[in-house]
């Protein structure tokens, strides 16, 4: 029987692999880090309408996915990553509300089935809309992780597009 929420669950958990992947391959080193690793146990708490609007229940529910570290450049980076089939990717206004306010310094990363696939963009320079161009409104991945080679971005970039467009027919046929 089909289930929309993990269904969803499995779909980030692909993506966010997958630009791990991508990530630690070009010299990287990326850890899990969003709410579903270390808060596991009260994922659920979270989300009850007691907790659903306290300040702490919200940043942890939106803590970024993966930490990367730049051992070269002595940098560390919270990245979120996003997955949409759309060439307009469209968000609740409200999640990158939360994301701005509590992840400023963190960046989002879409993985999209067209061009580039892989896009990125600081928190603190996404404006607060419904779409997003990935065009205009983010930049290439490999303009923030600059180690990322072009052959990665073409091999991983065919993985995601073959998930994404399996995974349509899959919520279409069900």
């Amino acid at each position: 029987m089909y289930d929309n929420f993990y269904d969803t669950l499995l779909k980030g958990n692909i993506f966010k692999e997958i630009v791990k992947v991508l990530l630690e391959k070009s010299g990287y080193i990326v850890i899990p880090y969003g709410y579903e690793n270390p808060f596991a146990n009260i994922k659920k708490g979270l989300s009850q309408k007691s907790m659903h609007d306290s300040i702490t229940a919200r940043r942890i529910r939106s803590s970024p996915d993966l930490l990367v570290y730049d051992e070269k450049a002595e940098e560390i980076r919270l990245v979120e990553v996003k997955m949409s089939s759309y060439t307009m990717p469209r968000f609740r206004k409200e999640r990158i509300e939360t994301y701005v306010e509590f992840w400023k310094d963190a960046v989002l990363v879409m993985v999209l089935p067209f061009g580039n696939v892989f896009y990125a963009q600081d928190m603190a320079n996404l404006a607060i809309k419904k779409e997003y161009d990935p065009k205009t409104d983010f930049q290439m991945i490999q303009s923030m992780f600059k180690r990322i080679s072009p052959d990665d971005i073409d091999y991983y970039g065919k993985v995601a597009c073959d998930i994404i467009e399996v995974m349509s027919k899959r919520t279409t046929e069900v």
